[in-house]
């Protein structure tokens, strides 16, 4: 059953009765309080308001609003660090610094942009993309800033791109400039504010700024300190200056590989010359497939090892490999 709420509430007054209502004398003094007290009201001071100069108000706001503008810019700024390259090898100890924090460095690390790859008595080999190799010698800091910027901030860095166009540019920082590369195989070297450049293959170019200083040819040499300059030309592509380097090539596995392959990869990692004693052996080396490995072994071993399996002789004298009969 439903019920109407007005008549209810009607119901409910009329049980109630009539309220018992004040005194004509309750509702004198009652109204005589409320009237004093709007009285007391009207007649209190009213507060001050503070004024503040239209100029002063607008360096306050300027500076509340710079503070939040800045932190919100420096966050949009800061970029996450990012992988930039890989380390492939490691002969001895090396270190890598990632902000306050120094670890080992080991094969398969990550580097992050900004990190720093540091040798002492050891060497290290990092990758960046699929064909560049950087190489870093004894004594050697290279910090990382992002995939195709590195600075040398110490010792020597060989730099191997792979050849012409498939390694990613790269440029390397030092006191004497920008090195950047062209398809090619070189080596720098900073020394107590000496810039050393040598090229084994190919050219590079030193920049300063957004012109080119220097280009160095293979065979050349470069040393920049201040504004000295020192030349080197006709250079050999072997030696000790570079071997040191091949010591960090990445391995090659020969198996079932053709005999040329594994000569020609000989040849660029020494900076060698390959010499046939006749051109059907040039011929036989592309069908000649080899088994086994070379793995842990020295480049005197590696030309012994395949001699051995082949039965082509290898022999190497004064920076030329000699294959089959002299």
């Amino acid at each position: 059953m439903s019920t109407d709420p007005d008549r209810s509430i009607e119901t409910l007054i009329r049980l109630a009765g009539e309220r018992e209502m004040p005194s004509d004398e309750a509702t004198a003094r009652a109204r005589a309080a409320a009237e004093g007290s709007w009285r007391s009201m009207l007649h209190q001071p009213r507060p001050r308001r503070l004024r503040v100069p239209l100029a002063i108000a607008a360096t306050l706001a300027l500076a509340l609003a710079v503070p939040g503008w800045y932190a919100l810019n420096q966050r949009e700024a800061t970029q996450a660090p990012v992988v930039v390259a890989r380390v492939v090898a490691v002969d001895g100890i090396a270190r890598m610094a990632s902000g306050r924090a120094l670890g080992l460095a080991r094969p398969d690390s990550e580097v992050m942009s900004g990190d720093t790859l540091q040798t002492g008595e050891g060497r290290a080999a990092a990758t960046i993309g699929d064909a560049l190799s950087l190489r870093l010698d004894h004594d050697t800091r290279l910090r990382f800033q992002g995939p195709d910027r590195v600075t040398l901030l110490q010792g020597s860095l060989y730099v191997d791109s792979g050849g012409l166009g498939l390694g990613p540019p790269l440029t390397i920082s030092t006191p004497a400039g920008d090195v950047r590369h062209i398809g090619t195989q070189f080596q720098v070297r900073v020394v107590a504010g000496t810039t050393a450049i040598r090229v084994r293959e190919g050219r590079v170019a030193l920049r300063r700024g957004e012109a080119i200083a220097h280009t160095v040819a293979a065979g050349d040499a470069l040393e920049v300190r201040g504004s000295e300059e020192r030349w080197q030309h006709g250079l050999p592509s072997f030696g000790a200056e570079w071997e040191w380097s091949a010591t960090l090539a990445p391995a090659l596995t020969i198996e079932d590989r053709p005999m040329a392959e594994f000569l020609a990869w000989m040849a660029r990692e020494h900076g060698w010359q390959l010499h046939f004693s006749d051109e059907s052996l040039q011929r036989r080396a592309q069908e000649i497939h080899l088994h086994g490995s070379v793995e842990g072994l020295d480049a005197p071993g590696m030309l012994t090892r395949v001699a051995l399996v082949t039965g082509v002789p290898l022999t190497l004298d004064a920076g030329v490999l000699w294959v089959g009969a002299r």
